[in-house]
């Protein structure tokens, strides 16, 4: 007979994570440079602003992500609490005195 598997959280650490995934999710775009209205680099400066662009949705999609794992981080420590509590209380009321 092999020994019961169990899937063990720490709640504070688990949040302690969460709130670091948290603040590292807030996202801020960065001021676009001033760049030069010269003709002869026109097409560059238009293709440097998509790439911007590009990068910035990217960089937003990626910080959105990172928001929602840390919200699943501190659901998990709630939900992990609230199991130990009710199982805790389930094994008191089977306790005989």
């Amino acid at each position: 007979m092999s020994p019961l598997s169990t899937f063990e959280v720490d709640p504070e650490h688990t949040r302690s994570l969460a709130r670091d995934l948290d603040e590292a999710s807030q996202f801020h775009a960065p001021e676009h440079a001033a760049m030069p209205e010269d003709p002869t680099v026109a097409d560059f400066v238009t293709i440097l602003n998509q790439a911007i662009a590009n990068l910035t949705a990217r960089s937003e999609q990626l910080h959105a992500d990172t928001a929602h794992i840390a919200r699943a981080g501190f659901a998990l420590a709630d939900a992990a609490e609230a199991t130990d509590n009710a199982a805790g209380q389930a094994f008191n009321g089977f306790q005989v005195s």
